[in-house]
């Protein structure tokens, strides 16, 4: 279930099978697919010496080379390129498309066909199931066009606007090429209460199990079918809040993550070093550390700088023939390291002057403290509590908006004392300064409170949650800051042990009968493969328990049988299956706080009002070869 694997594997095979010199012609979609998977410097190993965008061609005669186009099976894409194929500028084509073309128009093949007639130099033409990119293995996303849609607040039973259908549309092209790739046809299952996941059940039941039903059949498994999981970001609000104290999370969180790329602003950090490639598929250390915590990679990055002080003076000591050949021999590694030193330093510089810079120290521990289902709290008692931070000179605005978001989903049925929060803020002057981060907190639980809400988020609706919470409490945590697990985590436990409320998230089937049967295999043989696609988006803090989980699964497997699994409720071994998690966009804050507020009519900021607002940028892409082939 390894989709970068599979996806290497597919544009692997388009740029191989054209011999000689090519170009790749892509679209805006595969242009970021492609520069996810492969380098400019590894296209070129396989003679691709062009890159072109099908939107914005250069316009030149490319008659020596040959064309692989990658493209999304959109009407757009087709327009542009039967318009190449009347006046080809290649010496031929070969078409690759990253998804079903009848799922988009039955008339598309015919369409190229007769734009190809009278030149005839269309080689081939491909289904390559690859509409989705994969910033890790286990972990893809779907990019729609406006994940801020996702988060607008909707009338209960309203029909889905125009806007929101293609966002619909699209995830189902998404995630049925998902299922392609992975030659896997799952049992649907969603989060009951949110009408977007609804029809995104709906349609990718119709698409799988009925419109395209002998594509997506790939026999009956000896196992246990696998499960799609279809949740609403709404159902864990509180994640995306947090600050991350994990080395790949805290990237995003605090300077952001787009595309594998980072863009540093600290002033510490040389101007040529400030936009670094972040890829644990193509660094060592990173791949090594992307889920160890900031103190663990600080240790390691110090250590890295020793090792790289012992090579800088062995390599300065260039004397004799026999150390010249030896730095001609090392060089090339010499260099790799100074530049994994060098980036993974400057990185540390920037988290360092952040998280002092805005107290994230005693902001986090008051989050990880709100968001702990074992904590016993009081809505007085922490009101208190968070007052000291609130008034702290260095907290930032949007670190208080997210304490007092986490204190109103934590306390919601203490509405008086959450009005006190909103109402500490104005004072602060918050509203003034920033009214769009004010309006966060209303807007958080008009969005994922609890009635909007399938799952159990603090645990508190039955008893058996509630022993577990208080269990993970007395077991305590190395990590003060760390000690927070995502929803995720006991919802993809409870349905590989068949404790997932089939009332909170039911079946997607044609007939009652279906629902009966499905249920009855689940509790005969749970899931050992589980796909979690999350409407709205997903966190890098979630992408680590998937991660975490798959090792564990991978360990059970390798253990045979009789192997630590650890024993479940009833004695037996707990369920360890096999996880792939994926989205509409991978959140930090500022975007989920963006997101919430995007669709209201909020005032702008009073003029001159100086506010202390310093969060997470988002990131941008450059010209670093994973971030553009362009």
């Amino acid at each position: 279930m390894d989709l970068w694997k599979i996806m290497r594997s597919y544009v692997g095979s388009m740029i191989e099978g054209a011999p000689g010199y090519k170009g790749l012609v892509l679209d805006k979609e595969t242009m970021r697919i492609c520069a996810n998977l492969y380098g400019r410097t590894e296209l070129a190993e396989h003679n691709v010496v062009h890159v072109e965008n099908l939107e914005k061609p250069d316009g030149r005669a490319h008659s020596e080379l040959k064309a692989v186009c990658f493209l999304r099976p959109t009407k757009e894409n087709i327009a542009l390129l039967k318009k190449e194929l009347r006046a080809p500028r290649y010496q031929s084509y070969n078409l690759h498309f990253t998804n079903l073309l009848s799922s988009v128009s039955t008339v598309f093949l015919q369409d190229l066909a007769e734009a190809d007639a009278a030149k005839e130099s269309v080689m081939e033409v491909q289904e390559n199931y690859a509409d989705f990119m994969v910033p890790d293995p286990f972990h893809f996303v779907v990019p729609v066009p406006r994940n801020d849609l996702l988060f607008a607040p909707r009338q209960p039973g309203a029909a889905p606007s125009a806007a929101e259908y293609e966002l619909i549309d699209r995830c189902v092209q998404g995630l049925s090429a998902v299922f392609l790739a992975l030659r896997r046809r799952p049992v649907i299952r969603y989060q009951r209460g949110s009408e977007l996941v609804a029809k995104l059940a709906e349609s990718l039941h119709r698409l799988t199990y009925k419109q395209e039903a002998a594509v997506f059949d790939f026999g009956a498994s000896r196992s246990a079918p696998p499960v799609v999981l279809l949740l609403d970001r709404r159902d864990d609000p509180v994640t995306p809040l947090l600050t991350q104290w994990s080395y790949q999370a805290m990237v995003h969180e605090l300077i952001g993550i787009h595309d594998n790329t980072v863009k540093l602003t600290s002033a510490k950090v040389p101007e040529q070093f400030r936009e670094v490639v972040f890829d644990p598929r193509q660094d060592d250390f990173l791949r090594r550390h992307q889920y160890r915590t900031y103190g663990e990679v600080g240790a390691s990055v110090k250590s890295m700088v020793e090792q790289f002080q012992s090579a800088s003076t062995k390599h300065s000591r260039v004397e004799s023939l026999e150390d010249m050949r030896r730095f001609v021999l090392e060089h090339s590694d010499f260099q790799k390291l100074q530049g994994n030193v060098s980036k993974h330093v400057n990185l540390m510089t920037q988290l360092s002057e952040t998280v002092s810079g805005r107290n994230l120290m005693d902001v986090s521990s008051a989050e990880q403290e709100l968001a702990n289902p074992a904590a016993s709290l009081t809505s007085a008692a922490s009101f208190e509590e968070l007052q000291q931070i609130l008034r702290g000179t260095k907290t930032q605005d949007a670190d208080r908006v997210r304490l007092a978001m986490l204190y109103a989903l934590r306390f919601e049925s203490d509405t008086p004392r959450v009005r006190q929060m909103l109402d500490y803020l104005a004072t602060a002057g918050v509203r003034e300064r920033e009214p769009r981060l004010y309006a966060a907190v209303e807007a958080v639980l008009r969005y994922g409170g609890a009635s909007r809400r399938a799952g159990d988020l603090y645990g508190s609706r039955n008893l058996l949650s509630k022993a577990r919470n208080v269990f993970k409490g007395l077991q305590g945590v190395d990590n003060v800051y760390t000690q927070h697990t995502p929803l995720l985590t006991e919802t993809v436990a409870a349905l590989a042990s068949d404790r997932l409320d089939p009332l909170a998230y039911p079946y997607m089937a044609s007939t009652g009968d279906e629902v009966a049967t499905l249920t009855a295999n689940a509790k005969r043989a749970p899931p050992r493969e589980i796909i979690v696609f999350v409407l709205g988006g997903t966190t890098y803090e979630e992408a680590k328990a998937v991660a975490e989980m798959n090792d564990r699964a991978n360990a059970a497997a390798n253990a045979g049988p009789g192997g630590p699994a650890g024993a479940g409720a009833s004695g037996g071994q707990l369920p360890t299956p096999r996880v792939v998690l994926g989205g509409t966009g991978i959140l930090n804050s500022q975007m989920f706080l963006s997101a919430l507020t995007a669709g209201l009519n909020i005032p702008q900021p009073a003029q001159g009002a100086v506010g202390g607002t310093s969060g997470p940028v988002g990131g941008s892409g450059g010209s670093q070869e994973r971030s553009s082939l362009m």
